[in-house]
């Protein structure tokens, strides 16, 4: 039987007929992840595979207790007991997207390849790369299926690095 989490990952998915940036779409999923206490993420180690599960539900729950416990000074066990009976809503999943966006802006300037998944079947990392400013060959509008050379800034480029895990060999 597939979490409610799995449910709308698939539902999504049925119903996209695009590749493109969807924010109900995330905020709906962040917020069935952390609530869904069935759903579980594989942990895995880049030389020998799976070593373990975690549960983003049952994570956010101990971040809360301790937030309760720090802010209130109840003791662990009834700022556990709070946490536990607390349902996440779109504004705490829109918390997290936010902050996880401007984590990633963040600590990709200090140069770092970030580790973004590590999962049974994907090993992959995200690095950012100044490039110079220069110029690109892009659609000319105004002459249908000719182009036309254009000048760009220097920017920071995003990159992605995805390779098959060393665990996954036949």
């Amino acid at each position: 039987m597939a979490s409610e989490l799995e449910a709308l990952v698939q539902e999504i998915k049925k119903n996209t007929k695009q590749v493109s940036i969807n924010k109900v779409d995330e905020v709906k999923v962040m917020t069935a992840m952390l609530n869904d206490s069935e759903f579980t993420v594989g942990i895995y180690d880049k030389n020998i595979g799976h070593v373990g599960d975690r549960n983003p539900h049952a994570n956010a729950v101990d971040f809360v207790a301790h937030v309760i416990a720090g802010a209130t000074q109840l003791d662990a066990r009834d700022s556990q007991h709070l946490a536990e009976n607390y349902k996440f809503t779109k504004r705490d999943a829109t918390f997290m997207l936010e902050n996880m966006r401007d984590f990633v802006d963040v600590y990709s300037r200090t140069g770092r390849k970030m580790n973004l998944v590590q999962n049974a079947d994907s090993e992959a990392n995200i690095f950012a790369k100044t490039m110079p400013a220069g110029s690109k060959s892009v659609p000319d509008k105004d002459n249908p299926g000719a182009t036309k050379t254009i000048k760009t800034a220097p920017y920071v480029k995003i990159v992605s690095q995805t390779k098959c895990p060393k665990y996954k060999t036949n």
